[in-house]
């Protein structure tokens, strides 16, 4: 099992976030967190795997105690998995997926284990 922690998304990358020019300043957002995470996961030791699928279980550690639906989280989180796919070497269509909640963590953050796919 090899585990990596990446930095919470920014606000903007939520499927919902509204403002003028709003594709331009998501489109920004996302390759400046999928570049954050590539470094991250380079960082931490993250490296190819000889593997055709592979299990991701995703533990969303928020920065505060607002409500949160899973369903936006993991959409913000796309271009993390984006970079995590890249990283390993596996197209993220090859990924499962469990997504859990975790305790509030200052400054958010997203705890990723991954492991062999079934």
């Amino acid at each position: 099992m090899i585990c990596v922690s990446l930095p919470w998304p920014s606000g903007k990358l939520l499927p919902n976030a509204r403002s003028p020019g709003a594709w331009r300043i998501k489109q920004q957002a996302a390759k400046a967190y999928r570049a954050d995470c590539a470094i991250v996961c380079r960082a931490q030791g993250l490296e190819r795997v000889d593997m055709d699928r592979a299990h991701l279980t995703i533990r969303f550690c928020p920065p505060d105690r607002r409500r949160r639906d899973l369903d936006n989280m993991l959409a913000a989180f796309k271009h993390g998995l984006d970079a995590i796919a890249e990283s390993i070497g596996i197209d993220d269509q090859h990924f499962g997926l469990t997504i859990l909640r975790g305790e509030p963590v200052k400054g958010g953050t997203v705890e990723v284990s991954i492991g062999g796919g079934e």
